[in-house]
């Protein structure tokens, strides 16, 4: 099973809520149940107002159109850069909005992760750390600019002691170097609050925590 935890904070607040933090479980469970989870990443000044509008639609679109995980994502993230895209082909340049996005697509132990830039995660496998953020031309400009885009796509099949950390770019910008590797190296209830303690310092910032355990039966808090 994965464990799945997080954190927000808005104008230097902890919040339960957050607009950079999305979490979208299936509502009925089945062994084909999906889940999403995202960060949202506001990419030009006065986009922050839309991030709450834009984890709700990426979210929701998810749920509606999930033949696939990669599907459902795709769709997700298409929903969501079309809103965008339509206030800003109404408004004037100086007030177009855009967001980065990291959208995780769960099912069972199968993750694929959907990036568009601004976006940071790591993924940790017995100790061994890799940074992802989007690197391919088509998903290295934020959702709403420009006509096209495609996410960068990554796909995991979660084994007991991986842990996938999707965060904000700034809270990982804020991260000393080393840090992402030692935290994720703590017992798994040290984690977040390991991070959070950085995070203190980054006004708007937020972050999402998968875990795969080896016991069923360990709780699966949704909070830090």
């Amino acid at each position: 099973m994965l464990w799945v935890g997080q954190f927000g904070i808005v104008n230097g607040q902890a919040q339960e809520e957050t607009p950079w933090v999305g979490l979208f479980p299936e509502d009925v469970r089945s062994p084909d149940s999906s889940d999403a989870y995202l960060i949202v990443a506001p990419a030009t000044p006065g986009s922050a107002e839309f991030a709450a509008e834009l984890k709700e639609a990426v979210g929701t679109m998810f749920h509606k159109s999930k033949v696939s995980l990669t599907g459902g994502l795709l769709r997700a993230l298409q929903a969501a850069h079309e809103h965008l895209r339509d206030w800003n082909r109404r408004s004037m340049r100086d007030h177009w909005v855009a967001a980065g996005v990291s959208c995780a697509g769960v099912r069972g132990q199968e993750v694929y992760l959907a990036q568009v830039a601004p976006a940071s995660a790591v993924f940790s496998r017995n100790g061994a750390v890799s940074s992802l953020r989007p690197s391919l031309a088509d998903a290295a400009e934020p959702l709403g600019l420009y006509d096209e885009f495609w996410p960068e796509f990554s796909r995991f099949e979660m084994q007991p002691g991986d842990r996938l950390l999707l965060l904000t770019p700034a809270l990982a910008d804020a991260l000393p170097p080393a840090e992402p590797a030692a935290s994720l190296a703590l017992p798994l209830d040290e984690v977040l609050p390991s991070l959070y303690r950085h995070a203190r310092s980054v006004p708007d910032c937020g972050a999402v925590l998968l875990a795969a355990l080896d016991s069923p039966d360990l709780p699966a808090p949704a909070e830090a």
